[in-house]
């Protein structure tokens, strides 16, 4: 079985020695015979497990249980609660989509924390067979044929061409033992009626069928290339996120676009729905990202992401500080110049206090020229996007918004033509 394993993963070229890899945990035979291979190969890695408290003292126990294996096997483990009920409520979902989302969430926030390389899940053959049929159930052939991914950007899925059977006669010969969660063993749900009614005595045509998918995977591997260039190339990273920018999507296939944002853990019908929406400024939630719909294309960013905190503005010659995407420097200068990102003001500004804060809705300026609007107003003047507007920095004081940086500068503090020195306000944007 070790030799097996080995043998696949090599073949995947997925260099596992070279960089921790985070394995997801439940504690049941898949997962915890992969964890045990991982150590045998001497693959770094560590361990996630999630308690989703669905079955009180059981989940407890299932905690308790992957804790004592890391600690058996020496590796890390990163345990997260959570409660599904609640967040199925709030978001109209039902218990198995919730805890999806908030599985992968809780994953991906590891992996960009903790610099892992991938993430490896334990799903094997007959889960392969079990998506088969619920997708073809489900009218979507091309999806049921092609299978379970086994490398999805940076998920990898190394037990895919192994039985169930071949996993658990392999823990039960080393001795080692896993946990039973007893709701697999209940038909409510659509993939539980088909492991229990379709696929006993299928082994057989699991290992075809894994197979066949995989023959489909290579041959789409081609589409899979060019939308991880497209990616690379065209999507920005950003304010911990991503820009997607509009031909992004018309470069690549719908289907490649769902796949990688599915990965992110956004729902189909919620991407069908963002797809066709012509409404800027719209956005939609998944269990870790938030998805804005843009003028030119679309915004990824971390659904709990808020703007910075505020801070005093200390008027100090040659200041210099950092807030959210931006760098600031404060300065003396004899007079205006025409420098580029860069905003003036008469001498008498440092003699106020002022404060470096976000937008917030109801802020409002009378610009350079007389103008009053409110703040949200000149954004859209400026084609500020919905999901930028948080993150632009204001000067704000007792007078009111000085500025805005990158949008406008207010009437306040204007420098007249007998000054001899003034306030020059310079920034770039990180």
């Amino acid at each position: 079985m070790l030799k097996a394993f080995q043998t696949a993963v090599n073949l995947r070229n997925w260099d596992l020695g070279r960089r921790p890899t985070l394995l997801a945990v439940s504690g049941g035979v898949d997962s915890v015979a992969l964890a045990r291979l991982f150590a045998l190969s001497g693959f770094p890695f560590a361990i996630a497990h999630m308690n989703f408290r669905l079955r009180g003292a059981e989940s407890d126990a299932d905690e308790l249980f992957v804790r004592n294996l890391a600690e058996e096997l020496g590796v890390p483990v990163f345990v997260e609660r959570a409660d599904v009920s609640l967040y199925r409520k709030q978001n109209g979902q039902s218990v198995q989509m919730a805890a999806r989302e908030l599985r992968y969430a809780f994953f991906h926030r590891l992996m960009r924390e903790k610099d892992f390389g991938k993430l490896a899940t334990a799903h094997h053959a007959n889960d392969n067979l079990e998506h088969f049929f619920v997708y073809l159930y489900r009218g979507n052939t091309a999806v049921a044929w092609r299978g379970i991914w086994a490398e999805q950007g940076d998920v990898i899925r190394p037990l895919l061409g192994f039985l169930k059977t071949e996993l658990s006669d392999y823990l039960l010969t080393q001795g080692w033992h896993w946990r039973e969660d007893r709701s697999n063993m209940g038909t409510g749900y659509l993939r539980n009626k088909v492991r229990h009614f379709l696929l006993p005595g299928l082994d057989t045509f699991a290992q075809e069928f894994y197979g066949i998918s995989q023959q489909l995977q290579v041959l789409q591997a081609g589409d899979h290339r060019k939308e991880n260039a497209a990616w690379e190339w065209l999507c920005k990273e950003t304010r911990d996120g991503w820009w997607i920018p509009a031909i992004y999507r018309e470069t690549v296939s719908k289907d490649r676009l769902l796949d990688r944002l599915m990965g992110l853990g956004f729902s189909r019908t919620m991407l069908e729905q963002a797809i066709s929406v012509k409404q800027v400024g719209k956005w939609f939630d998944g269990a870790q990202w938030r998805l804005w719909v843009g003028r030119h294309g679309w915004m990824l960013t971390p659904k709990d992401q808020t703007s910075p905190s505020a801070v005093v503005l200390e008027w100090k010659e040659n200041m210099s500080l950092a807030w959210g995407g931006y760098k600031i420097r404060l300065y003396r200068t004899d007079k205006p110049g025409e420098q580029p990102d860069t905003y003036y003001f008469s001498e008498d500004v440092s003699e106020k206090s002022w404060v470096l804060r976000g937008w917030v809705n109801g802020d409002e300026m009378t610009a350079f020229g007389g103008t009053h609007k409110k703040l949200s107003d000149w954004f859209v003047d400026e084609k500020v996007e919905s999901f930028v507007k948080p993150f632009v920095p204001l000067v704000v004081g007792a007078e009111g918004v000085l500025c805005a940086l990158g949008v406008r500068r207010s009437n306040l503090h204007l420098v007249d033509g007998d000054s001899t020195q003034c306030w020059a306000m310079h920034w770039e944007v990180l």
